[in-house]
């Protein structure tokens, strides 16, 4: 059994008499428009079923706990609130926060996955999280029409872009919960690090956030690494038709510009990322790994992409071009 301390926080009720919606900056406002907000909820596949899905299907090849702790996860609900610019009324924010009461990887109890959906007259797009609260942003198709979409990655809980996402393969059935001052308080005080809130800013002023970036405002180094890794895996994927040629070749850029030479003890968060994307069966690694081994295993493509991995990645090919650093 996982341990579930904050169960408590993480579904905490509020009485509609008691809800506030104050947590701004400056002249912004917040509210909650449940019409607004089912309106525009970005289309996404695999939120309530990827966990399970994965646990069922890789039972016999993801570690043990793993497949205890997919098993186990409960997806509590995506909450939202419309935020608005005093100077500009035609462009507003709709943030969208998913919460799990667990993750599989890295284990911990609480995940918060942020979609800022971001509506002009004409024109709507999204900024999502990637992986590590690394930012992303997809330009969405106007509400109810086929277009691009979001994938739910299982364990990890992050999103990547699809090119087309079928209305038939969409989630059905969220409904968007008020994103109150309350639960946002609740969560940033767990006194649990891996199960507390840490995004603040962003959602206190969303219009400063850009993408690719970070949803944290003082991301560490491991996030840092791990976020200029996936990018260049992108840009692979994006340039390499062979999706394993790509990924390999990703890898090779990030050992050279995301870790270094001179800064090799970064390569241990390029392992930490490998490790998850292995426990979450989108890659199969060969054996356990090293800060010895890992130049050599990428340099000599000693890994396979998944069909799963391979799944996901092809979105790459089709959204939007990553923007340069």
């Amino acid at each position: 059994m996982v341990e579930k301390a904050f169960k408590d926080r993480l579904h905490l009720e509020v009485h509609p008499s008691r809800m506030t919606f104050d947590q701004v900056d400056g002249d912004l406002t917040a509210s909650f428009d449940e019409g607004l907000l089912q309106k525009h909820l970005p289309p996404t596949g695999g939120v309530l079923s990827a966990d399970s899905v994965l646990a069922t299907t890789l039972q016999s090849v993801l570690p043990q706990d793993t497949v205890q702790a997919l098993e186990e996860t409960e997806f509590v609900d995506v909450f939202g609130r419309v935020v608005c610019h005093p100077s500009d009324s035609d462009f507003i924010c709709l943030q969208y926060l998913y919460i799990w009461d667990y993750q599989a990887v890295p284990v911990h109890e609480g995940d918060y996955e942020p979609i800022f959906v971001y509506v002009r007259p004409d024109s709507r797009y999204a900024i999502y999280d990637l992986v590590h609260y690394c930012t992303r942003r997809i330009d969405l198709a106007p509400p109810g029409d086929p277009g691009p979409g979001l994938l739910t990655v299982p364990g990890w809980h992050s999103f990547l872009p699809t090119g087309n996402l079928p209305i038939p393969e969409r989630d059905q059935g969220l409904a968007v919960k008020p994103l109150t001052d309350q639960h946002l308080e609740s969560w940033w005080t767990i006194p649990s690090d891996n199960a507390r809130f840490k995004i603040e800013k962003f959602m206190r002023d969303p219009f400063q956030l850009e993408a690719p970036g970070h949803f944290l405002e003082n991301p560490d180094e491991e996030s840092q690494t791990i976020c200029c890794a996936f990018l260049e895996i992108e840009r692979a994927m994006q340039e390499i038709e062979n999706p394993k040629d790509a990924f390999v070749e990703g890898l090779k850029r990030a050992l050279a510009k995301c870790v270094g030479l001179l800064t090799f003890y970064r390569a241990g968060h390029l392992l930490k990322l490998l490790a998850e994307m292995n426990d979450v069966g989108m890659i199969t690694l060969p054996g356990p790994l090293d800060l010895f081994a890992i130049a050599g295993l990428i340099s000599g493509g000693l890994m396979s992409l998944s069909e799963s991995g391979r799944r996901f990645f092809d979105g790459f090919g089709s959204s939007n071009e990553p923007d340069s650093d």
